[in-house]
């Protein structure tokens, strides 16, 4: 598996729909998309199957969402599936190669 070129708190966008909203890198897992599980039980690769299979994982959250569920957040800290979940926070796995940065 390859590493991501992105960094935590880095905004980014889905390169496939056009009118992307801006989401937020809160965590780079190891697990490649694979094997990372979405809300519905599928795979992130079996989810977006024109992505490598092995492409890490790349967890984000809407950036709109991030000063009312993570306003203490340091923007630098990795966060857990746990900690997104204790904070009621919808967040979502994509293969790296199908988000580009805005930065």
């Amino acid at each position: 598996m390859t590493s991501t070129p992105f960094t935590i708190g880095e905004t980014v966008i889905d390169r496939d729909t056009s009118i992307a909203p801006l989401v937020v890198v809160v965590a780079m897992p190891e697990t490649p998309a694979s094997d990372w599980l979405t809300y519905g039980g599928h795979t992130v690769a079996s989810s977006n199957p024109k992505y490598p299979a092995e492409a890490p994982t790349v967890v984000v959250v809407y950036a709109d969402d991030v000063p009312t569920y993570l306003s203490e957040w340091d923007e630098e800290t990795p966060l857990t599936e746990a900690d997104l979940q204790e904070r009621g926070i919808y967040y979502e796995g994509y293969p790296a190669p199908r988000l580009t940065s805005v930065e």
